[in-house]
């Protein structure tokens, strides 16, 4: 019986044929379950792993056979156009890549191999499909095209290989990126078939699911999960190859959320641990920090994991879809929504790449490739700032940005100012407040400047042609300067805040994620020596595995408030509660002058609560014989 007849088509795909891929692949994997073993397809115990017995992998081999044999039998009942046509764009770089799959998990070959086939999948998916990607009004070369289209499909790949290291992991997130980008073609109109096929790669993975939640009996190894990546990979490049949008890169980008977020995130820890240190692994080189590795360490078992991953993932996906249903009437709801997201997930998940990049400004900056390769990026990051800005600028005060002498005349006299300066010769590691107070007046001069070359060169065009009035050209050029001073400001400040504060508290945070016990430390004393004492701390903190939890001080003014980065909890009349509350091991004075009956008090507390007690002392000495020496 033909249910295609009996069904309309669309209707046909999502209710029959996404059962019938559920159904087959439940079969297959039953099969894979059984005869994979026999071949040599078993994952052993050890390394990064952690399931703890042998496991057959290999079974996104039945999510491949049914994924495309019910897509065939689809199609076989339909007459939709150029059905046969989209089933070979996924078809044909798929063979190669599942082929490469199996041999992967049977052997184990090198990821240069596998770079290599990518590439040659990269080629395929190109040559069948010949993208055009236009920005604006500027259509990309073929060869632009090319290299965009590579970056795109190895990146979905190989961000669904990375996350693929958890019971149900991938297949589970694959399924909610499925429910996302289905009701995202749903609202785009005119995708019928995209839909279908959504729906029925839908069912193959939840038929393997059944197999491959915790307890898995199966595991969809690289066969599996750089399939899972090229069908997402393909899929979402159907809608990019007309005009290219924030918002048409930004869906995509959300709906296969958790995987791209774990990718980054892996590039950017081993990239920081590359710089800090030549004997580390590179980008291509495994660890043990990805998402659900950190995940499942804060939690009871991989099902608990595996559900707070599926929420996160849910909730990339629940914002993808609010972001295109206001592209139109609201993006900028839509686009607030999404930065407070992703500061929440930077926040809750990113503390060891946080952690890494302020060791590496900390650490780093003393090798001096290292720090000369980031001393020479600087120049490069104001000239991005510089127009950043710019294009926002003139499209919210201008309502246009493609005039190209209008933004040679803002961009160069603010680059040129900047290079003649002397802000390249200050080492923003150890800045002053004198040095910010001078960048931002060379920015903000070098932006009026640009301004002001700017209006006299374009002026007449400006309010002749565009229509612009004085008022409009005012208030671009007002936030074209704000802008520069923010950007290229706060770039040096983090810099400068990731070296002091933001790595003390990282510190003790990765400590804490990493169970280690550390000695708790509270500070007698919030004068510069407390600044002295805190800085040499944290400076050799990976050896001396100690903390700061708080200062002690008598001042009245001081009372509640953060002093050098950490809160003044008390007086000494309060050490006693203190100690209850926070727990401290040792106690060290800063200030230089302690009366006699309060550092009895001390002393006196310490014995009593088996606390260690110790001065911090900065003083100059005279290394000529004879001369005084004066104590500071």
């Amino acid at each position: 019986m033909n249910l295609a007849k009996l069904i309309p088509p669309t209707y046909a795909g999502i209710l029959i044929y996404p059962i019938l891929a559920l159904a087959f692949a439940w079969f297959l994997t039953r099969l894979c379950i059984k005869f994979l073993p026999n071949l040599g397809f078993v994952r052993l115990p050890g390394g990064r792993h952690i399931h703890t017995s042998p496991i057959p992998r290999g079974g996104g081999l039945a999510v491949f056979t049914a994924f495309f044999t019910v897509n065939a039998a689809f199609l076989l009942g339909t007459d939709i156009p150029g059905g046969p046509e989209y089933f070979l764009r996924f078809l044909m770089p798929a063979i190669p890549l599942v082929i490469l799959g199996l041999v992967d998990d049977r052997w184990e070959i090198s990821a240069w191999i596998k770079l290599a086939v990518h590439l040659a999948v990269v080629a395929i998916i190109w040559n069948h499909a010949r993208p055009e990607y236009s920005f604006s009004n500027w259509t990309a070369p073929w060869f632009v095209s090319l290299g965009l289209t590579a970056v795109w499909v190895i990146l979905v790949i190989n961000a669904f290989n990375l996350i693929d290291g958890l019971d149900g992991l991938a297949a589970g997130l694959g399924v909610i990126s499925c429910g996302c980008m289905a009701v995202w073609f749903i609202l785009l109109g005119n995708h019928a078939m995209e839909v279908v096929t959504i729906a029925v790669m839908a069912g193959a993975l939840l038929g393997f699911l059944r197999y491959n939640f915790n307890p898995a009996r199966i595991f969809l190894g690289d066969t599996g999960s750089t399939f899972i990546g090229l069908f997402f990979a393909i899929l979402s490049l159907s809608t990019l190859d007309r005009v290219v949008t924030f918002t048409s890169i930004l869906l995509p980008l959300l709906a296969i959320g958790v995987p791209i977020f774990d990718v980054f995130l892996a590039i950017w820890r081993r990239s920081a641990r590359k710089l800090e240190d030549n004997h580390a692994g590179g980008i291509m080189t495994g660890d043990k920090d990805h998402l659900h590795h950190r995940v499942l360490r804060e939690t009871s078992g991989q099902k608990a994991t595996a559900f707070r991953l599926y929420l996160i993932g849910c909730v990339f996906s629940v914002i993808a879809i609010v972001v295109l249903i206001l592209r139109q009437s609201a993006p900028a709801i839509g686009y607030l929504i999404l930065m407070i997201a992703l500061v929440i997930a930077l926040r809750q998940f990113a503390s060891i790449e946080l952690w890494d990049s302020a060791r590496l400004i900390r650490r780093g900056f003393s090798k001096p490739r290292t720090a000369l390769c980031l001393h020479m990026a600087q120049p490069f990051y104001d000239f991005l700032a510089i127009a950043l800005s710019f294009t926002i600028a003139a499209t919210l005060g201008l309502g246009f940005y493609q005039d190209s002498l209008l933004f040679m005349s803002c961009f160069a006299p603010l680059a040129l100012i900047l290079c003649l300066s002397k802000i390249y010769r200050v080492y923003w590691v150890r800045a002053g407040l004198g040095n910010y107070w001078r960048l931002a007046l060379t920015v903000g001069l070098g932006a009026w400047v640009s301004c002001l070359i700017a209006w006299l060169i374009r002026a007449d065009h400006l309010i002749n042609s565009c229509q612009l009035t004085n008022r409009e050209m005012l208030a671009a050029a007002l936030l074209f300067t704000l802008l520069n001073i923010f950007l290229i400001c706060f770039e040096r400040f983090f810099i400068h805040y990731a070296e002091g504060y933001l790595y003390r508290r990282l510190f003790f945070l990765f400590q804490q994620q990493a169970r280690k016990r550390l000695r708790r430390i509270l500070i007698y004393g919030g004068g510069h020596n407390c600044r002295f004492y805190a800085n040499q701390l944290y400076n050799s903190a990976s050896e001396g595995g100690e903390t700061i939890v708080g200062i002690l001080d008598d001042a009245p003014a001081l009372q509640n408030l953060i002093v050098h980065g950490f809160p003044v909890i008390g007086a000494l009349d309060q050490l006693e509660s203190i100690q209850n509350q926070r727990h401290f091991d040792k106690i060290v004075i800063t200030t230089h002058h302690i009366p006699a009956e309060k550092l009895d008090i001390l002393k006196n507390f310490c014995i009593k609560n088996n606390v260690e007690l110790t001065s911090y002392r900065t003083t100059e000495m005279q290394l000529l014989p004879g001369a005084k020496i004066t104590p500071t």
